[in-house]
């Protein structure tokens, strides 16, 4: 009897070479080990720049919660459920607890999603520019990212979406279509008038909306979810952003579809739950005093942004060798192109060597290599951020 060598599931060999080590991020860790003052600007964890949730409330609620019960049910919680229900009422937004499915992220989410719509070699269509983990995300599900491009207005610099470009990349293999609103890191929404146009098309292939930078909206059209789509559609949310709580793990899928097809997904949604239960008791019998903090904290963050905003146009302005900003209106990032013939990642990596100041390429993010776009986060620390800024610009005299 022979005995064959094991091997390692197809799915890595559709995520690429994850052996190859990152040298932009080499060289910030070896600035790093010798002691360089390094001035991060793309840190987006609240819990490591001064806005993470009060700690000693977070202390207190979870003091008080009796954990010793386990009551497994494969939604969630009803009342948990019927907390964040009422969050989307407050919204305007009306929906029941019975809609809703908790997960423990939004991460966790995606890939409920895509056990329920998808076989192995499926397409999946995300935006581009884009979030780089849905990379991740859909190759361990042996499925295949196809990406539609956002729309680049000539006049305002925003990046949109366009119902009728993304209908343009549908394919007979096309099983699900994700839309981030706001977008990161271009702040796109799905505004009124986007859906109007989808509905218009009459395509009833699901759609996965991921609105978990819901609530940090600074101008032009609001972020919207239609009240009575005519396909199926999944809105994922989460912790993370809302209560800046990225570690305490709760998210959730609020199914709002056609009555043919609503039974029926929760139903299967349900399920897929059941078969994992990964959502703690903890978290969930703490949501009732963790969500009224939500005004609080958000405001802190929208605070800090708008703050880090201001510093960056007034950077963008000065610095001759930019030759366009984004008009950011939502989310947390500010991108800008350089009028330089150089690629993004040489440029990052030069700018991280010469003044220790590390920013993010936008081609991380699916912007063109052929545009030198680079990507900052607007919860940086404000003194990092003003630090390192002045060292880019003098960087880029």
């Amino acid at each position: 009897m022979t005995n064959p060598e094991f091997s390692f599931s197809n799915r890595f060999q559709l995520l690429g070479d994850l052996n190859s080590e990152n040298k932009i991020y080499q060289t910030k860790q070896n600035l790093e080990k010798s002691g360089n003052e390094i001035f991060d600007l793309t840190n987006s964890n609240p819990t490591k720049l001064g806005l993470e949730f009060p700690p000693s409330a977070l202390s207190h609620i979870f003091s008080n919660l009796d954990c010793s019960q386990y009551e497994p049910q494969a939604e969630g919680l009803e009342s948990t459920r019927k907390v964040i229900t009422s969050e989307y009422e407050s919204r305007g937004i009306q929906t029941n607890p019975s809609d809703l499915i908790l997960t423990a992220s939004t991460s966790e989410a995606y890939s409920y999603i895509f056990k329920l719509f998808t076989n192995p070699g499926d397409e999946v269509l995300t935006p581009n520019p884009g979030y780089p983990l849905f990379s991740f995300l859909i190759g361990l599900e042996n499925l295949k990212e196809v990406h539609y491009p956002l729309k680049e207005n000539p006049e305002t610099g925003n990046w949109e979406y366009s119902a009728e470009t993304i209908a343009n990349c549908i394919s007979t293999k096309t099983k699900l279509i994700i839309l981030v609103s706001p977008a990161n890191p271009t702040g796109s929404r799905t505004t009124a008038n986007f859906w109007k146009e989808w509905e218009a098309l009459g395509i009833k292939i699901p759609i996965l909306l991921d609105e978990v930078f819901v609530g940090y909206e600074f101008a032009g059209e609001l972020h919207q979810i239609p009240d009575s789509p005519s396909f199926p559609l999944l809105v994922c949310n989460g912790f993370s952003k809302m209560l800046a709580l990225p570690g305490l793990k709760l998210g959730w899928i609020l199914v709002k579809s056609p009555k043919n097809y609503q039974s029926e997904i929760l139903k299967n949604l349900s399920f897929i739950a059941d078969t994992y239960l990964s959502v703690n008791s903890p978290v969930q019998l703490a949501t009732p005093e963790l969500i009224p903090w939500k005004s609080m904290i958000q405001n802190r963050i929208r605070t800090r942004i708008m703050r880090n905003l201001a510093q960056c146009i007034l950077f963008a302005e000065e610095t001759p060798k930019i030759k366009k900003k984004s008009n950011t209106e939502a989310g947390w990032y500010f991108s800008f192109e350089l009028d330089l013939e150089k690629k993004d990642e040489d440029l990052v990596l030069e700018i991280l060597s010469k003044t220790g100041v590390f920013l993010h390429p936008g081609s991380w993010y699916g912007h063109s290599h052929n545009r030198c776009i680079l990507i900052i986060s607007l919860i940086s620390d404000e003194e990092t951020l003003r630090l390192g800024l002045s060292s880019l610009q003098s960087f880029l005299k």
